[in-house]
This record gives C-alpha cells, sequence and structure tokens, in this order.
C-alpha cells in the first residue's frame, strides 16, 4: 500500500523549481487521500513524468495561462490521479498513438516517457489514459487499485 497524497506531495515538492522557472500555476485538488497498490518510486516516476510533460506543452501558451491542475480521487475500487494542463491539447491523430514506444509529439522527443509510464501502471493493476479537455488543454489519468 502506497499513499497517493504523498507521492504526489512528493514529486511537486522536487518539481517546485520548476514550477516557478517556468512560471506555472500549480493546483492540488485532494478529494479522497487513498493508499493504493503501486511500488512508491514506479508511481512518482509516472506522477514526475506526467507533471513535466504538461510543464513542456505549457511552453507554448502565454505565461499567465500556465496552469496544471493535479486532482486526487476514488472511483470505485479504484485510486486516481489526475494531472491536467492549460497547454495546446493533444493533436487528435496522436491521441491513439501517445503510449507507443518511440512516438512523440515533442520535437527532440524519445518518445519512452509515456510508454513507460504505461507499463509501469499496468504492472501495478492499473492503467494510464489521456484525453483532451475543451476549450484546451490535455488530461491525463493515472488508475491505480485501492489497497485493501
Amino acid at each position: 500500500p502506497t499513499p497517493l497524497e504523498q507521492a504526489a506531495r512528493s514529486v511537486l515538492h522536487l518539481l517546485e523549481p520548476e514550477f516557478k522557472s517556468r512560471q506555472a500555476r500549480m493546483t492540488l485538488d485532494v478529494e479522497a487521500a487513498p493508499a493504493v497498490m503501486a511500488d512508491p518510486v514506479a508511481l512518482e516516476q509516472i506522477v514526475h513524468n506526467l507533471l513535466m510533460n504538461a510543464l513542456q506543452a505549457l511552453e507554448q501558451v502565454p505565461a499567465e495561462q500556465r496552469h496544471i491542475r493535479l486532482r486526487l480521487l476514488c472511483d470505485g475500487s479504484e485510486g486516481l490521479l489526475q494531472v491536467s494542463d492549460s497547454g495546446p491539447g493533444i493533436p487528435d491523430e496522436a491521441l491513439p498513438r501517445l503510449f507507443q514506444p518511440f512516438f512523440s509529439t515533442r520535437r527532440g522527443g524519445l518518445g519512452l516517457g509515456l510508454s513507460l509510464c504505461e507499463t509501469l501502471a499496468v504492472g501495478m493493476g492499473g492503467s494510464l489514459g489521456a484525453r483532451n479537455t475543451p476549450p484546451h488543454g490535455a488530461e491525463f489519468t493515472l488508475r491505480l487499485p485501492l489497497a485493501p
């Protein structure tokens, strides 16, 4: 069992200088603070990668519009961690390929981060999904089984 909020706060603390240097605002919404069945290091790796991807996406919008929301909640027998940003969103044609190894929407990107994150999530009995959020931006949802 790993406390989802503890993992999220640990990564947010680590990335605080990145948020400041990139002039991005951060909101943490803790609707539920479940413990999930997860390897703590793997969970923090996923959260770190999702937040860094969101920060990189925000480089494409003016500083005053840069916002990331990290939301923790429960859905049935799963704990959810959602990262949403106010960036440009994901091109529709890229959505089905986001988690494929070596696919990247970013110039110079290796295309391994999201693939690794999905592999880690599935390995812990969970899943990772992505969607665009109107009017702009993207949202990634990590689902992991709740701890008994």
